[in-house]
């Protein structure tokens, strides 16, 4: 058989030192867990503090708890407390909690008032260090501080709405209230303190946080956060410069003196120059944070209106973030008779109650699966590897063989003991039929989406698209070439055969059992040339089947795909075709015709017959990257490096791979009550994207044919996507040299 010098899985010249690479060095992924209690009203947290034996206590709406062993205890008594409002650290273990009742002492063996009673205390403050070890509470009645076994009393120069209290060794005694931050003495009670309320002083003079770090002093309000050093404002954060989120409730310092705080909106962090929102689900119990503690190992609690979590950090690799995908994968998303797939939840959350639901685009992510596995193989040549990508290979075949066709591929398939889950055979009206017509003038009626297979054995899905084929094509050909066995590539010959033949035996379209192309399988020049309605997807469709032809000619060795290539590029001018992929306005390009110009640009380049088109298609690729760059999508720019001839950096890239998280649970994120981003108003823009786009750990799990700028997203955790894109772009990114293994004493497995 005659191969091209150039292939799909070509490996670049490694030594080259202009080749960009991602070094494979362990790294801080943060992931999160909950701790809720059991009722609601002890869910809604308002404090949360560490004790000296880094043990968790909160106060919440029905009195103090603690956790030990993962579960939550109530010392004896601390339960008749009622509603609390603040925690804090007490000398010798234990806390001082501020109830409605007054103030109380809480150990694990009991619970007794600590000699400020029948008043309301929703402030405490601690100082514990040198001889000055103090306690401060603060309420509606009055300031207290403790001097040994009594209490002191501070004259009420200020107002009665206390809400954080911070005292200073050097004496300083700063009191946040709903009008003002006042600086007093705790040495000289009876002087008058300072008030601070204007804007050049405060952001807000509604105080709801203070805390203390490196001799300076953290004053969160409703407008942000205000540092001062000996009582002078030095610094303010608020949405002026980047701030998610302007309601700073609670302040604490973690890892690397990181600032860490509970707001309106979650969980802010500032750490690499930038604020980072840790909300939804996905992080928290509740966005409506109230609390934040940092914990010696370094792990940040936080209470919330409904409940406790945690946020943790632990060291990893790139690597070892694919092995825990594979697990995931191989878990829950994978169907008879091999097919990958997204897993819906019957419960939010729950991953037990997964089932593998059949999907419009199984051709798709069962091949990108199949090339992923193939890339792996290739990089490890671990037998599991070979056998996860024979085992996807063998379901695409399947696709196919279930039709009865020659050339035919199904959708999906499922068992016929079990009813389809979408697109349910149905009947529409003339009247329907025509309005989908006006709204889309290509729609195709198929009134029988579900056929039943000749032996009765499976239902299989009809109207199969394009992108269905590039996913087939793109699998076959990683398989083929880097995973298959002698054997086995004679099998992906017959089905390249069968599939592009029959497209090219039906004039360059996918044809239906009803003897009619698919709705989306169209490539013949008369559509695309001279149909206006198909104008949008000429470059893209014309990429497509100049790259199926060109990897058919060489898995099969048959000349008339050559043949039938240059006719498209001599008669119809596909080459000029594919370089229009820079679109008129942003409303004709889409993130799936992004996700599909990456699987098939590697059938078009690797194996292009003429030398000659090499900088055509190249002129193509650098003109269809400039439009999705901004996306920041690793296996886009992997191909590009690899491709096009030119190269970028992957900064971008190692940013997305390390930032994506740990859980690919779909929480239901919503970014549109953010203070530091804008709606993009530019003509042709979806209604609902951002002017930017966010690190993928802050927005809903979007895979690469998604956008990432909108601005709310997910299924309210009621589904689990699969992590194929993100393993195929590590995989490839593995083998092409872009990404190292892992570096020297790193995990390996």
């Amino acid at each position: 058989m005659l191969l091209a010098l150039l292939t799909v899985v070509a490996k670049p010249p490694l030594a080259a030192p202009a080749i960009p690479r991602i070094t494979d060095r362990p790294f801080r992924q943060e992931y999160s867990r909950f701790y809720p209690l059991p009722t609601s009203a002890q869910n809604d947290v308002r404090s949360v503090v560490i004790d000296r034996h880094n043990r968790v206590w909160v106060a919440t709406g029905a009195g103090v708890f603690y956790l030990t062993d993962g579960a939550w205890q109530s010392p004896p008594g601390a339960a008749a407390l009622g509603a609390c409002f603040a925690v804090e650290r007490a000398p010798g273990g234990g806390v001082f909690a501020g109830s409605y009742k007054g103030l109380y002492r809480v150990t694990l063996r009991d619970t007794r008032p600590a000699g400020i009673s029948g008043v309301p205390i929703s402030a405490l403050g601690s100082m514990h260090s040198g001889p000055d070890e103090r306690i401060f509470a603060a309420g509606p009645d009055g300031i207290w501080m403790s001097t040994g076994r009594t209490w002191l009393r501070f004259p009420q120069r200020y107002p009665t709405g206390a809400t954080a209290i911070q005292p200073e060794p050097d004496g300083k005694l700063w009191l946040g209230t709903i009008s003002g931050l006042y600086l007093h003495n705790w040495r000289h009670p009876d002087r008058a303190g300072i008030r601070f309320s204007h804007p050049n002083l405060l952001g807000s003079s509604n105080i709801l946080s203070i805390a203390l770090h490196n001799g300076l002093l953290y004053v969160g309000t409703t407008g942000g956060i205000d540092v001062y050093r000996s009582g002078r404002r030095v610094d303010s954060w608020s949405i002026r410069n980047g701030m998610p989120n302007r309601s700073i409730r609670s302040i604490c310092f973690g890892v690397a003196g990181r600032l860490w705080a509970a707001s309106s909106l979650g969980v802010l962090h500032h750490g690499a120059h930038r604020w980072a929102v840790r909300h939804s689900l996905r992080w928290v119990p509740s966005d409506d944070a109230r609390s934040v503690a940092a914990a010696s190992d370094g792990s940040i609690w936080v209470g919330t209106a409904e409940g406790v979590g945690v946020i943790r950090r632990q060291w990893m690799t790139l690597y070892d973030k694919a092995r825990l995908y594979e697990r995931i994968l191989r878990a829950r998303h994978i169907r008879p008779p091999g097919l990958v797939g997204p897993s819906p939840l019957a419960k939010p959350g729950d991953l037990a109650t997964f089932h593998v639901e059949d999907d419009d685009n199984d051709g798709q992510h069962t091949g990108m699966y199949c090339a992923a596995e193939s890339f792996r193989y290739a990089v490890t040549h671990n037998p599991a590897a070979r056998s996860n990508a024979r085992e996807a290979f063998l379901a695409l075949e399947q696709l196919q063989r279930i039709t009865g066709t020659k050339w035919f591929i199904a959708r999906s398939m499922v068992p016929s003991s079990r009813q389809p889950e979408n697109d349910r055979n149905h009947t529409e009206t003339t009247e329907q039929v025509t309005i989908d017509r006006i709204g889309e003038p290509r729609a195709k009626y198929v009134p029988n989406h579900w056929m039943l297979s000749a032996d009765g054995a499976w239902w299989w899905k009809r109207d199969t698209s394009s992108d269905e084929v590039d996913g087939h094509m793109f699998g076959y050909a990683s398989f083929y070439q880097l995973a298959a066995t002698p054997a086995d590539r004679r099998r992906v010959r017959a089905e390249v055969d069968r599939l592009v033949g029959g497209i090219l035996d039906h004039g360059y379209d996918l044809v239906d059992v009803d003897g009619k192309p698919t709705r989306w399988g169209v490539w013949d020049p008369a559509h695309l040339n001279d149909d206006p309605n198909w104008y949008e997807e000429r470059p893209g469709n014309s990429v497509e089947m100049l790259a199926y032809l060109a990897a058919a000619k060489m898995m099969t060795g048959e000349p008339r795909y050559r043949t039938a290539a240059n006719s498209l590029l001599e008669r119809y001018g596909y080459a000029r075709n594919t370089l229009l992929t820079n679109y008129d306005t942003p409303a004709e390009a889409t993130h799936i015709e992004d996700e599909l110009l990456s699987l098939v640009y590697p059938l078009l380049l690797g194996n292009t017959h003429n030398p000659a088109l090499l900088a055509n298609y190249r002129k193509s690729m650098v003109t269809w990257h400039k439009s999705c760059v901004s996306v920041g999508v690793p296996l886009y720019d992997f191909v590009y490096n690899r491709w096009s001839g030119s190269r970028v950096p992957l900064t971008g890239a190692s940013a997305v791979l390390r930032d994506w998280p740990l859980s690919w649970v779909e929480w239901t994120v919503d970014n549109r009550r953010r203070d530091d981003l804008t709606e993009d108003r530019r003509g042709g823009v979806d209604e609902g994207a951002t002017s930017q786009v966010l690190p993928r750990s802050e927005i809903a799990i979007t895979m690469w044919d998604g956008d990432p700028t909108q601005a709310i997203g997910g299924k309210n955790g009621l589904r689990e996507e699969a992590p194929t894109g993100w393993l195929l772009a590590y995989w490839m990114g593995r083998y092409y040299g872009f990404i190292t293994a892992p570096a020297a004493g790193a995990t390996r497995g």
